[in-house]
This record gives structure tokens, C-alpha cells and sequence, in this order.
């Protein structure tokens, strides 16, 4: 019987043997009237029709229903389950026939547990059966290893960059997950794209984002220009309308500046989350980046930057395939591998032992923090501040908007769901409710402490606060 890995990174998901790639397929899916495109097509017209594309259906993975549905896809999870129909569709994987392809799923970090529950339901209805689920981090440094201490592993998805913190002694045991939309890969080519139009604006006089066909062709071809800046530094971009043709010249330097306060923000998160000298596995997708390296490599003093080979997901995965897989068994969420660095004799003095994995029949949930040595017990919030009304809060979960939740007169559709939790508050937005932190809008399960603030549709505050009793 075969067996494939998944790498679920919705800026290519891919579906691979141990010794090839057979397909990768992008995050995107275009709905229209009846038209349901996915992947690399749908990605070809987003620009085309932008109110008709979902690209967050992974990240945001969940049974919400859909802006506008279409008969095949009514649910974000119909959407996954479409692409992962696709993904398989010619491939050798789809010729091996109903159920007897078994699949390992290497998942990303901020994946919580009730999306992986989802994401088994929705295997169980394709043509394979998920024996397998594994985080894609641990995966990619079990590929070749990593010296004694702490590892993080950085991968770009589209809205999103990842970072996994990873403590290596002989094993590999995941410790925590973080994430970033400054340096989400849409955003920095919405970025890149800018700089590149004004530079087609400034020579040229014409203006590449005025149609969407130019838009659309201006966003295809981003990809080969950075190849040649990769190579020469300075490159002759040329734009083919199908009525004319124009050219501006452009230096690399150009965009690293562009993209550098972004850069920086992921170096502040990486050098929080090492605590001091690290090993920063840079996936080969952000390697690719024009300056990001080197950013990193300036702004993280103490910590060595590698570039992970491209398949190194794939490689590690099928590596330790008798440490993942599970036949007849429930699926374990497996966090932690051997480290290959220790069998190389790469590593040559070790860490302290890293603690017992936790283990469980089902998937586990993905830890959201470490604790802090002798922290001072966080203060429990009793009421959440909405605007200038306070409103109390219980050990039953509330809504924020809707027929029966707070602040219905305001919102009269569900904004997100709040409960009490490890001394502050966690918020679960609903799909397109477009809640902003501290600039980002929140696109999954947000935790908040007391007096730190959201902004439900950027213009009502939502912060929890403690109310006490008058003496």
C-alpha cells in the first residue's frame, strides 16, 4: 500500500512520495455563480474577480459557512475537502485507487485541536485514509537535525509566517507556536507589487494596477523578476499588455528596503521567542525572499541562520514514517521526532534531556505559551468593555454581536465568541467578522490578557477589565 505526506501550507500544498513531489497547490479557490476553480487556477483570476476568491479556507479551516456559497462548497471545510479532491486528481496517488493510499498529514504549528479534529473528518471522506499527523516544523528539522539547544523553525504561508520553537537535545520536542501577518507572503507581494507599479508609473507613465488584467498579469509575473534580481541584483522588467509592452529597470536594493520593517517585526518575534542564542531554520520559501536572510542574520546576534532544504518536510516525515503512522489506531498529533543531528554526529555536546512528550489517542492541542518561572498569577477578568459598556463575564462562553449576544443593537451579526481562560480571555472570531490587534486583523483563536484590546469593526474597543466590589 502507498503512502504519501501532505504538507498543509496553504502557499503550496503539496502531496508527496518519499522520493518525488507530485503536486503543490496553492490556497486559492474562486467562486462565481457555479464556477468552482481551486489552486493554481483560481490563483491565475484572483485579480480578475477578487470578491469571488477564498484564500484562508486552511488557515481559518472551520465548518463556517461561506460569504458566498456555490452547490459543490456551502462550508470553509467543503473548500479543503475540494482542494485535497484536486491535489489527488492524475496523480499516481488517485491511479493507486479508493482507499488503498494511506496519507501522513505534516500540519502547520497554529493548528488548534479542533481543526485537526475537523481535518480527519474531512480525510475520512477521500480517497485515502490519514494514518498519519504530524507538525510540519518538527518534520522539517527532523529531515537533517539541529544542534543541542533551541531550534526555530520559520515557514510563509499566505497570510501568515509560522514560527515553531523548538528545544534539541537526542530528540525533538516542540515547545511552542507563534505567528505573524507582517510577513505573510500575500502581503508582502501586495508590497512588492506596489514599489514595482510606482516604478511603472514614474517611467512609464502607465499605471499596471488601473485594469485587472494588468493587475492580474503585473502579480504572474513577480515571481520570474525576482529571479532575476536574485542573479544580477538589477533587472529590466518588462510588462506584456497585449497592446504594449513596457519595461523599467530595478534594483534589488529597492525591495529589501520595502520589505524590511516587515522583516524586522519577524526578527523581534524570533529573537523573543529564542530567549538568546538559536539555531533559525528559514524554510526555502521565505529563503527566498529578496534580503530576508540577511535581515535576520544582522538584526538576531548569536543565533545562526539556515536555509532548509526544500523538501525537507517530506524528507523528515517519511524519516521517522514508524514514529508518525498509526495502523488501527487512533491518530496521535506527534510533536516530537529524534534528532538526526545525534546519529550524524553533528551535535557535539547535548542539552538537558527534553521533557516527556505529551501522548494522547487524540490530536493534541498545539501549546499556546510556556510558563514563566515564578510569574505573579495573572488576574482573572470579570467583565469584558465594550465601547462604554461593561459586561459581565461567567464560565459559559459569550457572543460578541448576534440575536442573543452582547452588543447585539451595535452588530446584529455574530462577531466572535469569548470565554474565561488562564487568567485572561480567548476569542474566537468568526469567518469574516474582520476584528483588528494591534493592526492585524485576528483570523484564528486570539488570546487576551486583562486591559489588552481588540477593535471589533475597527471602530468598537473590546477589552476585558476586572470589576471589583465596593467595600
Amino acid at each position: 500500500m502507498a503512502t504519501y505526506v501532505i504538507e498543509l501550507n496553504d502557499a503550496g500544498v503539496r502531496l508527496a512520495t518519499a522520493e518525488r513531489r507530485l503536486a503543490e497547490s496553492p490556497g486559492y479557490a474562486l467562486l462565481q455563480g457555479d464556477r468552482l476553480l481551486l489552486g493554481e487556477r483560481a490563483r491565475a483570476e484572483a485579480r480578475l474577480h477578487p470578491r469571488h476568491v477564498q484564500s484562508q479556507f486552511w488557515s481559518r479551516l472551520s465548518t463556517d459557512t461561506l460569504p458566498q456559497p456555490v452547490p459543490r462548497a456551502r462550508t470553509v471545510a467543503d473548500l479543503a475537502y475540494a482542494h485535497l479532491l484536486d491535489l489527488f486528481a492524475g496523480t499516481d496517488a488517485s491511479e493507486a485507487g479508493a482507499g488503498r493510499a494511506e496519507v501522513v498529514f505534516a500540519v502547520p504549528g497554529q493548528f488548534d485541536r479542533n481543526q485537526l479534529a475537523l481535518l480527519l473528518g474531512i480525510a475520512r471522506e477521500c480517497p485515502f485514509r490519514a494514518v498519519g499527523l504530524v507538525d510540519m516544523g518538527v518534520a522539517a528539522l527532523a529531515a537533517a537535525g539541529a544542534s543541542p539547544g533551541t531550534a526555530m523553525h520559520v515557514d510563509g504561508q499566505l497570510h501568515r509566517s509560522v514560527i515553531t520553537r523548538i528545544e534539541v537535545g537526542e530528540d525533538l520536542v516542540r515547545d511552542r507556536v507563534d505567528d505573524t501577518a507582517a510577513t505573510g507572503l500575500i502581503s508582502l507581494q501586495d508590497a512588492m507589487v506596489g514599489l514595482i507599479a510606482d516604478a511603472f508609473i514614474r517611467e512609464t507613465r502607465f499605471d499596471p494596477l488601473h485594469e485587472a488584467s494588468t493587475e492580474q498579469r503585473l502579480y504572474d509575473s513577480l515571481g520570474s523578476w525576482l529571479g532575476q534580481l536574485a542573479l544580477a541584483g538589477e533587472a529590466l522588467l518588462e510588462l506584456d499588455t497585449g497592446r504594449n509592452s513596457y519595461r523599467v529597470s530595478l534594483h534589488r536594493d529597492r525591495l529589501v528596503e520595502r520589505l524590511r520593517p516587515r522583516y524586522e517585526q519577524l526578527a523581534e518575534r524570533l529573537r523573543v521567542h529564542a530567549g538568546g542564542p538559536a539555531e533559525i531554520h528559514l524554510s526555502s520559501r521565505l529563503a527566498e525572499l529578496p534580503g530576508l536572510r540577511a535581515t535576520l542574520e544582522s538584526r538576531l546576534e548569536g543565533c545562526t541562520v539556515i536555509t532548509a532544504a526544500d523538501d525537507a518536510v517530506q524528507q523528515g516525515a517519511f524519516a521517522h514514517l514508524d514514529r508518525i503512522r498509526r495502523d488501527g489506531e487512533r491518530l496521535a498529533f506527534v510533536t516530537r521526532l529524534p534528532n538526526a543531528a545525534n546519529a550524524h554526529g553533528a551535535a557535539s555536546s547535548r542539552a538537558p534531556a527534553a521533557p516527556p512528550a505529551r501522548s494522547s489517542e487524540e490530536p493534541a492541542a498545539p501549546p499556546q505559551s510556556p510558563p514563566v518561572p515564578e510569574a505573579p498569577k495573572p488576574v482573572r477578568p470579570t467583565h469584558v468593555l465594550m465601547g462604554h459598556e461593561a459586561w459581565p463575564l461567567g464560565s459559559e462562553p459569550r457572543t460578541i454581536g448576534g440575536s442573543n449576544g452582547y452588543g447585539s443593537a451595535e452588530f446584529p451579526e455574530r462577531q466572535c465568541t469569548i470565554r474565561v481562560q488562564d487568567g485572561g480571555i480567548r476569542l474566537d472570531p468568526e469567518y469574516g467578522s474582520g476584528i483588528t490587534h494591534q493592526g492585524e486583523v485576528v483570523e484564528r483563536t486570539l488570546y487576551l490578557t486583562v486591559g489588552e484590546q481588540v477593535l471589533v469593526d475597527d471602530r468598537v474597543a473590546l477589552t476585558p477589565i476586572v470589576v471589583h466590589q465596593g467595600v
